[in-house]
């Protein structure tokens, strides 16, 4: 409940409503001894190993405390539509569905301060966010913009309505993260949403109970040679159009 008063007292236009807003409140949040996390919206879809993106923390360098992806349509450029009045950003801005925070420099940042200093100042005369967290993130980045590494655009391909994700790949093969930030979720049209509802649907039916059961005779003995081809068999049962050997 204390955490929830933390943020109550944002005006949010948002469909998220006041839970699109905890993610500024994490520090505080979570335990004092934890040192980094990722932070991933509900509506994303992994396309690889969650590890190689927890390995860019590596990369970080002096005061860069948050890992993001530049986002992807011209929403803080406001020019959508007539009188469009975004929050400040630092260009296109960037989208928070995927962070990389390190949390332990935030903390000694006085992230807390930091941020509710710059939403107070900004809601003066915004009156409101219109993307939740977001908003206040870049907001922030725009006065601080050495808190930011900025992650490769495949770390956060955004299929929201005015997107310009199409730019960032050449395949659908080079993405790792499929995130569906528009309202209209599967529903949204891209030119390769089959490819990403697929995808989707794919992990949504997958039964663990398949993973149990010797379902194509494979041998319970320590076997490499068997097992690989056994497990080949079955990531092609599930999904064959997406398998290369």
């Amino acid at each position: 409940l204390l955490i929830w008063t933390e943020v109550s007292w944002i005006p949010n236009k948002h469909y998220s409503g006041i839970y699109g807003l905890m993610k500024l409140v994490l520090t505080k949040t979570l335990p004092p001894d934890l040192q980094k996390v990722i932070v991933l919206d509900t509506d994303i879809t992994f396309a690889t190993d969650i590890a190689e993106l927890w390995a860019v923390f590596h990369k970080f360098k002096g005061q860069q405390v948050l890992g993001l992806v530049e986002n992807q349509s011209d929403w803080y450029l406001g020019n959508l539509w007539k009188n469009h009045r975004p929050w400040p950003a630092l260009e296109r801005g960037f989208n928070t569905g995927v962070i990389l925070l390190l949390l332990d420099r935030l903390r000694k940042l006085r992230w807390e301060q930091m941020w509710r200093l710059t939403a107070e100042r900004e809601l003066m005369s915004m009156l409101s966010t219109s993307l939740a967290d977001q908003d206040i993130f870049n907001a922030v980045i725009k006065q601080n913009p050495f808190l930011v590494h900025q992650l490769p655009c495949f770390w956060n391909v955004q299929l929201s309505d005015h997107t310009r994700s199409e730019k960032c790949y050449k395949d659908v093969s080079d993405l790792k993260v499929i995130h569906w930030n528009s309202p209209k979720k599967l529903r949204v049209k891209n030119k390769h949403v089959e490819f990403f509802r697929n995808l989707y649907l794919t992990f949504l039916e997958y039964d663990g109970n398949l993973l149990r059961r010797e379902l194509f005779g494979c041998p319970s003995e320590t076997d490499h040679n068997s097992e690989n081809v056994c497990g080949t068999i079955l990531i092609y049962s599930l999904y064959p159009s997406q398998l290369h050997v």
